[in-house]
């Protein structure tokens, strides 16, 4: 099948794009093709790479499934996402992850998986083929999935070539930091609990085993200045490390938990306003390569349950784009730079094949959006099956119109295709 997108505005100027068989066939203006899109007004840019979801299933598909989170994707202008691997089962086994992968068949947005690291599956995951990256948490969160201990970290780091995804927070100080507190009740605590300290001391240890090793790593959800002065250096020293960032600590900062409480925690928690600005900073000299959500859903019921029984978790796939379109229209980012944090750089980091860019040969996963379209996040229209965001309310402007996925508009102005012919990312092979 044909498709043309007519009149779209590409590289500043008034284009159309062919697209046959899914890839990118030919930009430029030429006579009509298929079915002919009118994209007057929308500027092309390519689908985004969320490469941190947790999309709940296999275990928990009553906080969100394949169907429910890529509807949300596909909203927010997202063509590919990456899922992480804290599910039950979790995907630490061949089995799992074949699971997931038939689970994932009911996507309408492209899709890849994470490979989490266990103290038990080491030789596994440093030799495991067909996976975005390995996905370590040397602090506790949502799942069991802890591997804190540097020598079965040097082990796993050493002698291979495998991306290692990092969530980095000092397991020891959280757990005595929460014993410290545990008598208190606020959500506040939780910036207590797992204090910038915690980031600094994990991501500092960390750093020393990739010289050491040798290892690829990308440090998941950096939120503080510490920790980006850390990765800094590393990366001036030559040191092959790469670092994320989430919407959630780039817009909002730990005054929230006065007025959301638990609604907003999540690990890390969210930071003072001196961190949250050198996130930006970080944005800006280059030294943070991707924003990712950290999409991490739960229901209203649990996140009013008191702080210690609260998840941590806040969702985000639906809502990136336009928090991010909206910093463009305040001459705060540029547009050009957003394309290279939400989806050129993600497809080099996770060595994803013929995605993140815009180009003839390349897979047609693009987003239209409208610039100057200003609009209120509003609750009851959210796909995401949480039904909730941290968001709500917000007057944005900048808004996906049109989402391709695969040569298949699947978002056509609040419009949701139920087209499932979205397909695993496939890599280039690591050297």
């Amino acid at each position: 099948m044909s498709l043309t997108l007519k009149d779209c505005i590409f590289d500043n100027q008034i284009t159309d794009v062919l697209i046959k068989a899914g890839i990118i066939a030919k930009i430029g203006k030429h006579r009509d093709v298929g079915k002919v899109i009118d994209c007057q007004g929308l500027v092309l840019l390519p689908g985004l790479i969320d490469g941190h979801v947790h999309f709940r299933t296999p275990g928990f598909e009553y906080k969100e499934d394949w169907l429910t989170g890529s509807r949300a994707a596909a909203k927010g202008g997202v063509t590919a996402v990456l899922d992480m691997p804290n599910t039950n089962p979790a995907t630490v086994d061949y089995k799992a992850l074949e699971q997931k992968r038939k689970l994932a068949q009911k996507s309408l947005v492209n899709f890849g998986f994470h490979f989490g690291a266990t103290g038990e599956n080491i030789p596994l995951a440093k030799e495991i083929t067909g996976v975005a990256g390995i996905k370590v948490y040397v602090g506790s969160s949502t799942g069991a999935l802890l591997l804190s201990n540097p020598d079965d970290l040097k082990q796993l780091f050493s002698n291979t070539n495998q991306l290692f995804l990092v969530h980095a927070e000092d397991e020891q100080f959280i757990q005595e930091q929460a014993e410290k507190y545990k008598n208190e009740t606020n959500p506040k605590i939780h910036t207590k609990i797992r204090a910038p300290e915690a980031a600094a001391r994990s991501v500092a240890m960390l750093l020393e085993l990739a010289e050491q090793t040798g290892a690829r790593i990308h440090f998941c959800h950096v939120s503080t200045a510490k920790e980006l002065e850390l990765i800094a250096k590393a990366k001036q020293k030559g040191l092959s490390v790469t670092c994320e960032v989430t919407p959630h600590h780039l817009f909002l900062t730990e005054e929230e938990y006065d007025k959301k409480g638990n609604w907003v925690k999540m690990n890390p928690p969210l930071r003072s306003e001196v961190d949250r600005q050198a996130l930006w900073q970080g944005i800006k000299n280059g030294v943070v390569d991707t924003i990712g959500t950290d999409h991490a859903p739960h229901t209203r019921k649990e996140k009013q349950k008191d702080y210690w029984q609260a998840p941590a978790g806040v969702p985000g796939v639906e809502t990136m784009l336009p928090l991010l379109l909206n910093v463009v229209s305040q001459s705060r980012l540029e547009l050009e730079r957003l394309i290279q944090l939400t989806s050129t750089n993600p497809a080099q980091i996770f060595k994803i094949q013929n995605k993140g860019e815009i180009k003839e040969g390349f897979d047609a996963d693009l987003v239209l959006v409208d610039l100057n379209a200003r609009s209120r996040v509003i609750e009851n229209e959210l796909e995401t099956k949480c039904g909730w965001s941290p968001f709500v309310d917000w007057q944005l402007t900048g808004w996906p119109r049109k989402t391709v996925v695969g040569g298949n508009l699947i978002y056509d102005d609040h419009i949701i295709s139920n087209n499932l012919t979205a397909k695993e990312v496939q890599y280039y092979e690591r050297l």
